[in-house]
């Protein structure tokens, strides 16, 4: 046995019966973490610090330490929870968005336009003032009041005018009339004749009670 190897085996023997106080395990640790710190990682560590020292500044000078009292409040009230779950849902829908949708809005969106410009240009603004003349003098109002009955009289309405239509199709295909007395009196000998003139008599002593009083 050489005289290294004897001063091993005394070391360790008397560091086994006499173990190192407290302090000097506390050196041992500080001078192993000195060997184990290379310059990269201080390196690192400086840079690090640097950093968070920066966004610190940056955090003091926006004002955000102000926000801080109304985060708190958010986060006690479920605001902050809240806020939180509506943009998940934006972001949703942002990702749900595809490009056809895209397209297809900003068809809609043209399409839209054009049926704007059509209005315009087919004289609807004129018609909105009229409607505004007509509101304005109370003759709207009298024309929603009158709409339900003409709603209910809607079938003499077309059988009216039906009437119309074929009273002046039938005047046009008859031949043209002579005139002179005798003519005149062979019509008023037709039973049909006498009935539509006195229909005329009827419908023109009604219209007289209602336009003269």
């Amino acid at each position: 046995m050489t005289d290294t190897t004897l001063a091993k085996d005394v070391k360790a023997v008397v560091a086994a019966v006499n173990p190192p106080s407290p302090a000097e395990e506390f050196a041992g640790l500080v001078q192993a973490a000195r060997d184990s710190v290379t310059d990269d990682m201080i390196g690192r560590l400086t840079e690090n610090l640097g950093q968070t020292l920066d966004l610190v500044d940056r955090l003091n000078r926006s004002g955000v330490t102000d926000a801080l009292p109304a985060i708190a409040a958010m986060v006690k009230n479920g605001d902050l929870e809240r806020l939180t779950y509506y943009a998940r849902m934006i972001g949703a829908a942002e990702d749900a968005v595809t490009d056809d949708m895209i397209g297809r809005f900003a068809t809609l969106a043209a399409e839209t336009a054009t049926v704007m410009d059509r209005l315009n240009r087919s004289g609807v603004e004129r018609l909105i003032q009229l409607l505004d003349l007509l509101n304005a003098s109370g003759a709207l109002d009298r024309i929603a009041a009158k709409l339900p009955a003409l709603v209910d009289n809607i079938d003499l309405v077309e059988r009216l005018l039906g009437c119309l239509q074929g009273a002046a199709k039938e005047v046009r295909d008859e031949p043209a009339p002579t005139g002179g007395l005798l003519p005149l009196l062979r019509m008023m000998r037709d039973p049909e004749n006498q009935k539509a003139i006195q229909f005329g008599i009827a419908v023109g002593r009604r219209m007289g009670r209602s336009c003269i009083g």
